[in-house]
C-alpha cells in the first residue's frame, strides 16, 4: 500500500449553502438596522414644522356642559321683559347681516340691548343671562342644522356665519370646526353683543375651546390676537403651548423667538421633532 493510501487527502471545505448564507445576513440586518435607524431618526437635522398640535377638549366635560345648557334653556324666562329683550335682539342680527345701521344708529342699538338684558337680569337675577343665552343658543343650532325656516335664520345667527369664515370655523358652507368650539363661539359672541367679556359666565372647557380655536387654528387672525389667545388658553388649561407659540412665531419668520420656543417646548417634552423643529427655527 503506498503512503497516498494511507493518507488520502482532505476532503475540500464545505461551502455554506445558499440558505444559511442569506440567513446569516438576515440576522446581522436584522441587529443592525434598528441601530442605524435609530442614528437617522437622532441626528441633529432642520425640520420645519407642519401643523398645530392638536386642540386638546375632555369629552366627559364637554357633555356636561351641552348638557348644563339644555337644562338652562329650560329656564329661561318668558314674558314681556324676555318678549322686549328678543325682540331688541333679533333686529339687531337682522341689521348686522343686512348692513343697514350707520355708526350712531347701531350705537343707540347696542345700548338698547343692554339695557333690556340689564333690566332682564334685575327682575330674574343673574342666572337668567345664561338661561336666555343658552335659550338663544339653542335657536342657532337649529339655524345652523337647517332645521328653522329660513325667515328666521339671521334673526337667529347674525353676523356668527361670517365670523365661522373669519377665524376659520367654515370654509363656504362646510364647517370644519367640532360643533362645541362653535357653540362656545356663538357663547362669546353673544357676549360681546351685550357688552360683556367674550368668556363671561363660560367655564373651563368651554374657554380652552374659544381660546384654543383661536391660537391653534384661526389661520390669517393677526399674530398679537393668536398669542394672546395661547396664553388664556393655556390659563384653561390648554396643552403644548410652547410648542404652539414656536409654530405661530415661525410662520410669521421670527426665527430666534421660535427657536426658543421650541427650546421650551423640547426641555417639557423631550422629543427628537421638537429638537429638529428649533434647528429649522435657528436657519430661519
Amino acid at each position: 500500500m503506498s503512503p497516498e493510501d494511507e493518507h488520502p487527502p482532505a476532503p475540500p471545505p464545505r461551502r455554506p449553502s445558499r440558505a444559511r448564507l442569506g440567513a446569516w445576513i438576515t440576522l446581522v440586518l436584522a441587529m443592525v438596522a434598528p441601530a442605524l435607524l435609530l442614528w437617522s431618526w437622532s441626528r441633529p437635522r432642520p425640520a420645519p414644522p407642519r401643523e398645530m398640535p392638536p386642540l386638546a377638549l375632555a369629552p366627559r366635560a364637554v357633555r356636561a356642559q351641552i348638557a348644563a345648557d339644555r337644562e338652562a334653556a329650560a329656564r329661561a324666562p318668558d314674558g314681556a321683559l324676555e318678549e322686549a329683550r328678543r325682540a331688541v335682539y333679533d333686529e339687531a342680527h337682522e341689521a348686522e347681516v343686512a348692513g343697514s345701521d350707520p355708526p350712531a344708529v347701531a350705537m343707540r342699538r347696542r345700548a338698547r340691548l343692554r339695557e333690556t338684558l340689564d333690566t332682564l337680569a334685575e327682575a330674574h337675577g343673574e342666572a337668567a343671562v345664561a338661561a336666555v343665552r343658552a335659550a338663544d343658543l339653542e335657536r342657532a343650532e337649529r339655524a345652523l342644522r337647517g332645521t328653522l325656516p329660513e325667515v328666521q335664520r339671521d334673526a337667529a345667527l347674525g353676523g356668527l356665519p361670517d365670523m365661522m369664515r373669519r377665524w376659520r370655523m367654515a370654509d363656504a358652507e362646510r364647517q370644519r370646526a367640532p360643533r362645541f368650539v362653535v357653540r362656545t363661539a356663538f357663547k362669546a359672541r353673544w357676549n360681546a353683543l351685550y357688552g360683556r367679556e367674550p368668556t363671561e359666565g363660560l367655564s373651563e372647557v368651554e374657554r380652552r375651546a374659544h381660546w384654543g380655536w383661536l391660537a391653534l387654528h384661526a389661520d390669517g387672525a393677526p399674530l398679537d390676537l393668536r398669542l394672546d389667545g395661547l396664553a388664556r388658553y393655556a390659563e384653561a388649561g390648554g396643552e403644548r403651548i410652547a410648542e404652539a407659540r414656536g409654530v405661530l412665531l415661525y410662520e410669521e419668520e421670527r426665527g430666534d423667538d421660535a427657536r426658543a420656543a421650541f427650546e421650551e417646548a423640547a426641555r417639557r417634552r423631550p422629543t427628537f421633532r421638537l429638537r429638529n423643529h428649533a434647528l429649522a427655527a435657528s436657519l430661519r
